[in-house]
């Protein structure tokens, strides 16, 4: 469904620079049993481009941009945490990327799309993950979200609005939000329309929010990044050194079995 022209660049390689630029992060859980949620798709389909994988679930933070009606708009895809479960639960790498997906698109973004499956069950423990994930960027990341619901099998905008009148944490949700909401079918690849509401809606929310993206401070980006390095050398370290030990092993029993030949 997603067209191969013009091609899609990185956000370094890019020395595109338009009039008209949105900075997009997306955000969100995935389901308990890990299957994802479907950002990355949702990214390839903002930019109608296949730029991030989703056959796999994502491990970092990638930015990707592209021109979409006449915008320069770049997607940031995020690693998910696991709906309902707390932030001590989410892997301390995941949660390093999820907080450096805004030094992916300096200076900084414009808007979260909190994306939320419509056949999700949202429960009082999925409110409070979603609180205390929201609480690893440093700015008030709900002025300045949008929650997207999304389908991948038809479903109608009366459909969405009946579930969210029959749930109250969707309905608490959205009321952090502003009541911004917008609805993905991406069942319907060739819907182009969907996308260009989404980025009239977001380019309303630029508006109201005074033409500012979110602040970033670049010291903390910098210290994420240490972080991270961090985290990779010590993990490298435990695999070569469980490497070391197995190997020792494996020739302690090839000797034994040789011995007893």
């Amino acid at each position: 469904p997603y067209s191969t022209n013009p091609p899609c660049y990185t956000v370094e390689d890019s020395q595109i620079h338009p009039a008209t630029q949105l900075r997009i992060v997306l955000i969100g859980g995935r389901r308990s049993d890990g299957s994802p949620s479907g950002k990355s798709s949702i990214g390839n389909f903002i930019l109608d481009q296949h730029v991030f994988d989703t056959s796999r679930r994502t491990a970092q933070s990638e930015a990707r941009q592209q021109e979409v009606f006449s915008r320069q708009v770049t997607v940031v895809d995020t690693p998910g945490w696991r709906w309902g479960d707390s932030r001590e639960e989410t892997p301390k790498l995941d949660q390093i990327e999820i907080q450096n997906s805004v030094h992916r698109c300096p200076p900084g973004p414009h808007v979260f799309l909190l994306v939320i499956p419509i056949s999700l069950h949202f429960s009082q423990r999925v409110k409070a993950s979603l609180k205390q994930h929201f609480e690893l960027f440093n700015v008030d990341v709900f002025s300045h979200t949008i929650v997207l619901f999304t389908a991948v099998a038809q479903c109608s905008d009366e459909e969405v609005e009946f579930k969210i009148r029959r749930n109250p944490v969707l309905q608490w949700i959205l009321q952090q939000c502003g009541n911004r909401k917008h609805f993905l079918n991406i069942s319907n690849g060739e819907d182009r329309d969907q996308v260009k509401k989404l980025l009239e809606k977001i380019e309303t929310l630029i508006t109201n929010n005074g033409f500012r993206h979110c602040p970033v401070d670049r010291s903390q980006g910098e210290t994420l990044r240490k972080e991270m390095r961090d985290l990779t050398e010590r993990a490298s370290k435990r695999f070569d050194q469980v490497q070391k030990q197995r190997n020792k092993l494996n020739k302690l029993i090839s000797g034994g079995l040789q011995a007893s030949i």
